[in-house]
């Protein structure tokens, strides 16, 4: 039996056009989790872009949030499954903005 925390943390695009992962770390435990919810900061001006590969986002191809909006990705039991966080990408329209999450970290 795995336990659960509740993880959040915040993530800024430095330059629009160079997607950044939403967390740093390399595959591990650390990074799975079991649900994310991704929000774009109330104040940006531009949208931001979320993919799970670096080439969707860094083309603008990822799912597009406006300031506010947010995007939820759950595992429901599909055989011990879940979700890297190092390996979901974020790219902003503007240099500077980007997006806070919240998540179900399995440890």
């Amino acid at each position: 039996m795995h336990e659960i925390r509740l993880i959040t943390a915040q993530r800024v695009v430095t330059a629009a056009g160079v997607p950044e992962k939403i967390k740093e770390a390399v595959e591990s435990v650390q990074n799975k989790v079991i649900s994310v919810t991704i929000r774009a900061h109330i104040a940006n001006t531009g949208l931001i872009y979320v993919a799970y590969e670096r080439s969707a986002a860094s083309a603008g191809f990822g799912y597009m949030l406006s300031a506010g909006e947010t995007l939820t990705l759950d595992v429901h039991d599909i055989y011990d499954g879940y979700i890297d966080l190092s390996k979901i990408w974020i790219d902003s329209a503007v240099d500077g903005e980007g997006i806070s999450y919240i998540a179900f970290e399995v440890i």
